[in-house]
């Protein structure tokens, strides 16, 4: 994954989705998403482009880069986009701010191990970091 600087963001997200072989249909659901983003706000577009790569350079070069990837992109989903677009996974749907009070989320948390608790906190705190707060709400 180049993190090419000459690229839009919102290509630069597209060609990074395609290239990657990811589990359980996560690049598939991302095309959907871009797709509705496209139509229905093409702003929300950007910005979640724009996170999506910024988490990529945040995350340690070790790490692996697609739950970065995926938070980022989708990091200004509603809790109802969330459901329509990613139900099956745990981990973005986590990290997403929107869902951090989710009953389902809650109980996924309290379940899993050590390890996967410590990603969901990194991106979470990755996520602040990208889009410093709520990148659709300047005011907080």
């Amino acid at each position: 994954m180049k993190n090419d600087a000459n690229l839009p963001p919102v290509e630069w997200v597209k060609r990074v989705n395609h290239a990657w072989l990811v589990r359980g249909g996560l690049d598939a659901a991302a095309e959907k998403w871009l797709s509705h983003l496209e139509a229905a706000d093409p702003r929300r577009l950007g910005v979640a482009c724009a996170v999506a790569r910024s988490m990529c350079g945040l995350r340690d070069p070790l790490a692996d880069p697609k739950p970065w990837f995926y938070a980022g992109l989708f990091s200004v989903a509603t809790a109802d986009e969330i459901r329509r677009f990613i139900p099956g996974h745990r981990i973005t749907m986590a990290a997403v701010p929107t869902m951090r009070r989710d009953p389902g989320v809650l109980r996924w948390l309290e379940r899993v191990g050590r390890e996967t608790k410590e990603l969901v906190r990194e991106l979470r705190v990755g996520l602040e970091r990208a889009g410093e707060g709520d990148p659709l709400n300047p005011d907080g």
